[in-house]
């Protein structure tokens, strides 16, 4: 659901567990389809999770350099119109207070030099999003496993 005073999604689980009790998950995305998606993902399969979601404007605008608490795991896209992946994770990994927080690319890129270049500029994984809905929940909850348990 959106937020109609900032235009941001935006998520209230009442009766689950506090958000600072809940690992965060921030996407990083351009596509409101895909955000849309996370969502629907987290409210209906993850609230174990709170789930930011931002496209890559807003995400530099609203929350790289402010003092609120940094999210657990970071998913970034990779091909965005206004900064690219690989420039927002350079600019994350030179930040002090981003530069610990793991950032895992979540792209339809297949490309090895894409692969290559983000593991260069820090990138802690880099995953190729499945094309089904089941496939994407999948791969989060394999991530999380991965970085979070």
């Amino acid at each position: 659901m959106k937020n109609p005073e900032t235009d941001e999604l935006a998520f209230d689980f009442p009766g689950q567990i506090p958000v600072k009790e809940r690992p965060t998950l921030c996407f990083i995305e351009d596509n409101d389809d895909n955000l849309t998606l996370y969502e629907w993902i987290n409210s209906r399969h993850m609230p174990e999770y709170a789930f930011q979601l931002y496209t890559d404007e807003r995400f530099l605008k609203q929350r790289f350099d402010d003092s609120l608490p940094r999210p657990d795991l970071i998913f970034l896209d990779l091909k965005m119109p206004q900064i690219s992946g690989v420039q927002l994770l350079t600019k994350m990994k030179e930040h002090p207070s981003w530069k610990h927080v793991p950032v895992v690319i979540f792209t339809h890129s297949t490309s090895p030099k894409d692969m290559e270049q983000c593991m260069d500029a820090g990138a802690d994984g880099f995953f190729n999003k499945d094309i089904s809905v089941h496939g994407i929940r999948s791969q989060l909850t394999e991530i999380c496993d991965i970085w979070l348990k």
